[in-house]
């Protein structure tokens, strides 16, 4: 499965991105109700991707699980999902941001995030035909500024302006929504939920599964019974992804040097520190913070 192919959901769609680094994609300009073919399942490990449907409705499997996204309803898929568009009628909207990006807008904003919210997972709520509205609003406004000339050499920052707009609006809408429920309420859902909240709380200084299944009382291939169940993958493989996503933001801010951020993980040295990172997300540190830090996107 190739990330790459998480750019886009048709081919028939609408998309403008920047840098690959905001992905704005819709077919709102079509006829009827569009129709969307079966697409092969592609993994998505690092846009945090927000799905608003306007007309008719998407079906999808996220991580082995079967949805349907009706008209007015918004659904956000996190990192670290494997995604399956099924074969569809309809008409959405579709922001992907890359999840350090998406993670550093919410701090300055004062929205928190809790465990779940950060990967492996999606919330799929239902709006009203006004707050679709005005989503849909904010949406055409930044896609609008994306391809503006005139905005070049101050695009990044008129794109995080209209993010916040767009965010701001749509936890004001979903903040006392329930969740449209997808995962049945049992032991291992449970077991999972409660693994992830440890992790969220520990990941700092934690990264062994031994400590966790410890700590929840169950033997560690138990545990990674259950995450394989979740998220395709082991417990061991959870940890390390959520480590690395977390690192990942610290990187992007670039507010402390290398060896300050492996003394902040609690990693035994720098090197051992960059083997990690390397290991798990395919390049150094260094070469992760020259091609992605929040001081070089302010240049460009």
């Amino acid at each position: 499965m190739q990330t790459e192919s998480f750019n886009q959901i048709t081919s028939n769609e609408e998309c403008v991105k920047y840098e690959d680094k905001f992905i704005l994609a819709d077919n709102l300009n079509q006829a009827d109700e569009p129709k969307i073919m079966n697409n092969t399942t592609v993994y998505n490990e690092q846009y945090r991707c927000s799905v608003i449907v306007v007309q008719g409705a998407l079906n999808m499997v996220i991580n082995g699980i079967s949805l349907r996204v009706k008209a007015n309803e918004y659904l956000t898929v996190m990192p670290y999902t494997s995604i399956e568009i099924k074969s569809s009628r309809c008409k959405f909207i579709c922001i992907k941001i890359e999840a350090y990006i998406i993670h550093d807008i919410f701090n300055n904003i004062n929205i928190g995030i809790n465990a779940l919210d950060g990967c492996y997972t999606f919330n799929h709520y239902r709006l009203t035909p006004r707050q679709v509205e005005t989503l849909t609003h904010d949406y055409l406004h930044m896609k609008e500024d994306l391809l503006n000339p005139l905005f070049k050499n101050m695009r990044i920052d008129i794109i995080k302006a209209r993010l916040c707009t767009y965010i701001s609006h749509k936890y004001t809408f979903i903040d006392k929504l329930p969740q449209i429920p997808h995962y049945q309420e049992n032991e291992s859902s449970q077991l999972f939920i409660s693994f992830m909240d440890l992790l969220s709380k520990n990941y700092k200084k934690e990264r062994s599964v031994q400590f966790y299944s410890q700590q929840l009382g169950v033997q560690p291939k138990n545990l990674s019974t259950v995450t394989v169940k979740y998220t395709g993958k082991t417990a061991s493989r959870v940890i390390d992804e959520y480590v690395t996503l977390h690192i990942k933001l610290v990187l992007y801010n670039n507010r402390y040097n290398i060896k300050e951020v492996s003394d902040m993980f609690n990693f035994a040295s720098q090197s051992f520190f960059g083997r990690y990172f390397k290991r798990v997300a395919g390049c150094s540190p260094r070469k992760y913070v020259s091609t992605n830090s929040k001081k070089l996107s302010k240049k460009s």
